[in-house]
Order: structure tokens, then C-alpha cells, then sequence
């Protein structure tokens, strides 16, 4: 078993037990099947045409979801940042090539594990599949709070959102990022912003 910093254990049980209460013993174990690894910047977790197979949590540093339109731009989906767990959910489960891309957004330090191993404990434990369980319902949650914001608010408004709501994103990811996660392009993202500090 490698042996992770005490900081680094505490978190992921944290953040666990965030979802649900889970016993030490069994956080342990779960933990005891990861590997620390450091990755650079701009690296691959996943590309499109890959099939999904390591679950990720995030140490340090940031990881953002993208796929491509039937033009090749980039539609940016997700960002994800210290204490989460990542993965590309659909390939991971299905076992099928993904249409997603999972790329650093800046040198990360994951804590990274195997599919079969993890099944293994979401098999064998009922407190990890209660967790699973709250995970993805709260993953749904959030994706069908970002469809409604699309939907439902214009560009300056959902830009006025992540000002009130995600402001580290606006340290965090590019203009460029940014502007295709909220559904509108660079130009007029740059144009709502300057409007609004004037």
C-alpha cells in the first residue's frame, strides 16, 4: 500500500463523507488501491476514441471536460479542481469509446485508480455504493443546473452567475474556456465584461 501525507488522506475522506458517511476502515481501503501521480500541464487523461478506464481525485491543480461540435470547436463541459473525483462517466461505466476529452488545465498531483479496483470495493461495500449513489445524483444535479442556466439566462446574466456563484473560475480558466462553457463566444464575452467594469 503506498503510503499518502496525513493532509492528503484527510481530504479524500472528506470529501467522501461529504456524499455519504463512510467508516474509516472502509475509506482506507478504498484509498489503499490509488496511486499518487504528477501530471503537467495541458496532459491527456482522456482523449476522444479512448475508452475510460481510472477514476481521478484531484490534489492539486485542474482538469476541464470537452468535446468537439460537428465543426471541431471546443465545447467545454466541465471544470474540475482540488478535492473532486473525475472521470468521463459514461465510457468509464459502458466500457465504449468516449466522445469526451479530460485535459489538465495546470501541473496536477491526482490520486488515480483502476477500474476493476474500484469495483471490486463498490461490490463488496454497501456504504461505497450508497456513495456512488449520491455522487451521481448530485453530478446530475449540477449538469441539469448548467442546462437550465443555458437555457433559461442570457449571456450577460450567466456571466453575472459565475461572478456570483464560481468566481474561481474566473481565475482559473481561460476567457476562451470560459466563454464556451457559458455558450457564447469570446467576443462577446469580452464585450459583456468590459460593459459591465465600465
Amino acid at each position: 500500500m503506498q503510503h499518502f501525507p496525513i493532509a492528503f488522506v484527510q481530504r479524500f475522506k472528506a470529501a467522501i463523507n461529504q456524499l455519504q458517511p463512510v467508516s474509516d476502515e472502509t475509506l482506507e481501503q478504498f484509498l489503499a488501491h490509488f496511486e499518487l501521480i504528477d501530471v503537467k500541464k495541458g496532459a491527456a487523461l482522456l482523449r476522444e476514441g479512448e475508452v475510460c478506464r481510472h477514476l481521478y481525485f484531484i490534489v492539486k491543480g485542474g482538469i476541464r471536460c470537452f468535446m468537439h461540435d460537428d465543426q471541431g470547436r471546443e465545447i467545454n463541459l466541465h471544470f474540475y479542481f482540488e478535492d473532486e473525483l473525475v472521470s468521463e462517466f459514461k465510457s468509464l461505466r459502458l466500457q465504449q469509446p468516449s466522445d469526451r476529452n479530460l485535459i489538465t488545465l495546470s501541473p496536477c498531483k491526482l490520486l488515480k485508480v483502476s477500474r476493476p479496483d474500484y469495483l471490486s470495493m463498490f461490490e463488496q461495500n454497501i456504504e461505497f455504493t450508497q456513495a456512488a449513489f449520491r455522487f451521481f445524483q448530485e453530478l446530475y444535479i449540477a449538469e441539469e443546473a448548467h442546462s437550465e442556466m443555458l437555457k433559461k439566462l442570457s449571456a450577460e446574466e450567466r456571466y453575472l452567475h459565475v461572478c456570483n456563484h464560481h468566481p474561481h473560475l474566473l481565475q482559473r480558466v481561460s476567457l476562451t474556456q470560459l466563454a464556451s462553457w457559458l455558450g457564447t463566444s469570446r467576443e462577446s464575452l469580452s464585450r459583456i465584461r468590459a460593459r459591465l467594469n465600465n
